[in-house]
């Protein structure tokens, strides 16, 4: 894993582990393609041109249940309290249960990388 987060906890190995392996089991869960186009949906709300740490902008929702998932995703950065039962509800339909907590984790995941790079965490990690 690289990344400001993956930079900011170099120092603990064991933390930098555990949060790696944190954050790809949510990504094996989500699946590969759906995972990139989230992390992708989430850079563009913050105004970066492409996830962190990906090489290729993923492509576009094929389907309706990648499309609820990555409006889900845009919505999580500065909207989250305002997700209603009946969209969440609407996005488990599609996916189930166990594939809304993982599109959570990585919407979540992919917005704290996002903004620890727009403070370089990293630079602040080594101040610490």
């Amino acid at each position: 894993m690289n990344g400001p987060v993956a930079q900011a906890v170099a120092g603990n190995p064991e933390f930098a582990r555990q949060y790696t392996n944190f954050r790809n089991t949510a990504h094996h869960a989500l699946g590969d393609d759906l995972t990139a186009q989230v992390r992708q949906a989430v850079a563009q709300v913050h105004g970066l041109d492409q996830a962190l740490g990906d090489t290729a902008p993923p492509a576009m929702p094929d389907d309706k249940s990648a499309e609820l998932c990555v409006a889900y995703a845009r919505r999580m950065p500065f909207e989250h309290t305002a997700i209603t039962d009946a969209e969440a509800a609407e996005v488990i339909d599609a996916i189930g249960e166990p594939g809304y907590v993982a599109l959570s984790v990585v919407a979540a995941l992919a917005d704290a990388e996002c903004r620890a790079a727009m403070v370089d965490l990293p630079a602040l990690a080594r101040q610490a």
